[in-house]
This record gives structure tokens, sequence and C-alpha cells, in this order.
């Protein structure tokens, strides 16, 4: 299964703050169909940050939520060429995002998800690709990732 097409990833994402960039993403999701509201997701995405950062460190955050907004589960990509403060673990600054969108109402697909993208992000290899590859490059490296 294909988790990740390049019209999913945005190698120049806006933002200079955790918030705009969420809301970014949440934009993505909405004009890609992977959401019925953007709004909510939005909150969603807000409120898991506000009880744990989701900053892995080594300048990677995997943002993800469950909501009823999400129409079907998905994964997005966005880099950045600024740190944003993303109060990671390691304390560096986040300039490469891995957005997980599962709907409410599912299976574990997105602790399943997780678990994979974290075995992976531990890795300097893996991060280098998601700061340095094209489109296709980092759609390949996430497809093979999560299938």
């Amino acid at each position: 299964m294909s988790f990740l097409n390049p019209a999913a990833i945005n190698l120049n994402i806006g933002g200079n703050s955790a918030y705009s960039v969420l809301k970014n993403l949440a934009t993505m999701a909405a004009d890609l169909g992977y959401v019925t509201d953007k709004q909510t997701f939005l909150q969603t995405l807000l409120l898991r940050e506000q009880n744990h950062s989701t900053g892995f460190g080594s300048g990677v955050a995997v943002p993800h939520g469950k909501s009823p907004a999400v129409a079907k589960p998905f994964v997005l990509f966005a880099r950045s060429s600024t740190d944003i403060d993303w109060k990671a673990m390691d304390e560096e600054g986040v300039n490469c995002w891995i957005c997980i969108g599962i709907p409410e109402i599912g299976g574990d697909e997105q602790v399943n998800v997780i678990s994979m993208l974290c075995r992976k992000i531990i890795h300097q290899d893996f991060i280098q690709q998601l700061k340095t590859g094209s489109a296709q490059d980092v759609s390949a490296l996430l497809n093979q990732t999560l299938s």
C-alpha cells in the first residue's frame, strides 16, 4: 500500500511557529481531501502538542492525531529551511515533519505507523535522507518504511 504520494509532500512549508506549521499541515490535508474539516483536524494536532511534544529530536517531529475530521488514514511530509522551536526531546529546532491522520473510528493503524517510524527516525542516515531528498526520494523512503 502506498501511504504517501508526492502531492502529500511540501519541501518548503511556510510558518515560523509550531502553530503556523500545524495550520499549514492541516491545510495540506484538507486540500488533498484527507480531512473534511481543516479546523477540527488542526485542533486535534494542537491538543496533541499541548499534551506532549511530538518532536523526536534530530530536527524531526511527527504531529499526529485521531479525529472525526479524517476521512481516511494519511501521511504528509513537510520540510522547512528554518528551524522551528518544537519543544523536542533534544531541545533542537525542528525542520522536518511527518504528519499522520487517522479516522476516529478505526483500528490501531496510527500506533503501528508511529512505531515503524520511530524505529527508523533513530538512524542518522534515514534523517539525512528526509532532510536532503527530493519529493520522490522522500515519498519512496517513507512508503518503503511504512509498507
